[in-house]
């Protein structure tokens, strides 16, 4: 889990997710008071995993199964939210000047 870059203090998991959901609004450290931002490479990862796994269950999977339009958004709806409760263990948040 991702520590904060200058006093070591580690993020809590509920602080990360909540970035995550408000379109990677910045985390300040609960000790030192520094801004960290999301890195860009954890916005594409994120992106990455929300998207192929809905574009694939909804192009690929939904249709041979015969799914309903509303289903097939339901189930990609709790996909995506499903995938985003993990996130926070692997994005990167970095502090800068």
């Amino acid at each position: 889990m991702q520590k904060c870059n200058v006093c070591n203090n580690q993020f809590q998991w509920k602080e990360l997710l909540f970035s995550i959901w408000r379109s990677y609004k910045p985390i300040e450290c609960s000790q030192c008071g520094k801004k960290h931002t999301i890195n860009f490479a954890s916005k594409f990862f994120v992106s990455f995993l929300i998207i192929v796994p809905a574009v694939v269950f909804g192009l690929l999977i939904a249709p041979d199964q015969g799914l309903s339009k509303p289903v097939t958004f339901g189930v990609i709806v709790g996909l995506a939210f499903m995938v985003s409760l993990i996130l926070p263990l692997f994005v990167k948040y970095e502090y800068k000047n």
